[in-house]
């Protein structure tokens, strides 16, 4: 299948994304599990992209987000969240989609995975359903011609606080991250050879608990789950306001670097402010390196070649005008 945005990834790379190089979107769709499923500021990340960047998801209660609380790669099938997403695309309501998927497949084998009932081949063929349901969600919806999508890969579960229960000593730890990571090793590659971004969640979940996460001014608890809102969860496995809000920024990281966009990431006073903590702000402390987690697809030879020479042509329209 040929990359669909590759054109606006190449002219990003040439030229750093100036105005003429903006993708027009006018909507935006997301699949997925109970993170994106919520319509509330602790119970989804797409509120703030929404309601505070003008992210058009369908308007009142954000229609075009069809993830649903409690799927996984399969299910995410059956329930048709894929030809959902398609048929916004042909009706021209969507331009971006959005994939945050792969949770609930790992706690449904997580005690498995750390105990070791689940490994070697079995292990394998249970990586690669989860990878080629992801791969079946894509091509339905990029069939009908998006801009493009953006993907993350599984996150590590083992850092929420279900998932620190489950996996508890140092040989489950180095199962479960195993695990992980070898779902990404395939996913990452099946998500770029579709010419679509993929966002490296794990990758942001252990830099994240590195050092102290101090939003703001505010040190976030991301070990243990609370319903106070210093903490990064509010339950075993769901982000609150906090967590939402770092999440919407390294989406929208993701789409300023895919498309062109120029959305302004939100401030560690907007986020801290969202949760209610905006007493305790004392300035911008987070400085997360949410590009770090991005990864663009590498556009193909003619592709570039096609950006060069749309490019030379607006140049060469500029100067013509220029001289009028």
């Amino acid at each position: 299948m040929k990359p669909l945005f590759s054109l606006a990834v190449a002219c990003a790379i040439l030229v750093g994304s100036p105005s003429y190089c903006r993708a027009e979107i006018t909507g935006y769709a997301s699949m997925g599990a109970s993170e994106s499923a919520g319509t509330t500021y602790t119970g989804s990340w797409i509120p703030y992209l929404a309601d505070q960047r003008g992210f058009n998801f369908g308007g009142v209660g954000n229609p075009y987000n069809v993830a649903v609380g409690g799927a996984r790669t399969n299910t995410l099938l059956t329930q048709g969240q894929h030809t959902q997403v398609q048929t916004l695309v042909q009706n021209g309501d969507v331009d971006v989609a959005y994939l945050f998927i792969g949770g609930n497949d790992f706690f449904a084998v997580g005690a498995n995975i750390a105990s070791g009932a689940l490994t070697g081949p079995a292990l394998e063929t249970w990586a690669q359903g989860v990878v080629n349901n992801i791969g079946t969600a894509m091509d339905t919806v990029l069939s009908a011609g998006p801009l493009g999508m953006i993907v993350t890969g599984m996150p590590d579960i083992l850092l929420t606080p279900g998932g620190r229960a489950v996996f508890d000593t140092p040989a489950e730890m180095a199962r479960g991250e195993a695990a992980v990571d070898l779902v990404n090793s395939l996913l990452k590659p099946a998500v770029l050879g579709r010419g679509q971004v993929y966002v490296d969640l794990a990758l942001a979940n252990r830099e994240a608990n590195l050092v102290p996460l101090v939003v703001g001014g505010v040190t976030i608890d991301t070990v243990n789950a609370s319903s106070d809102p210093t903490h990064f969860f509010q339950d075993n496995r769901h982000p609150a306001a906090v967590g939402n809000g770092i999440i919407a920024n390294l989406f929208l990281t993701a789409t300023n670097m895919a498309f062109g966009t120029t959305h302004v990431p939100l401030s560690d006073l907007e986020i801290l402010t969202t949760a209610g903590l905006v007493g305790e702000y004392t300035g911008e402390t987070s400085a997360l390196p949410y590009a770090r987690y991005v990864v663009l697809p590498v556009p193909e030879p003619a592709t570039i070649w096609l950006a060069v020479s749309a490019l030379a042509a607006l140049a060469i329209v500029g100067r013509r005008r220029g001289r009028g």
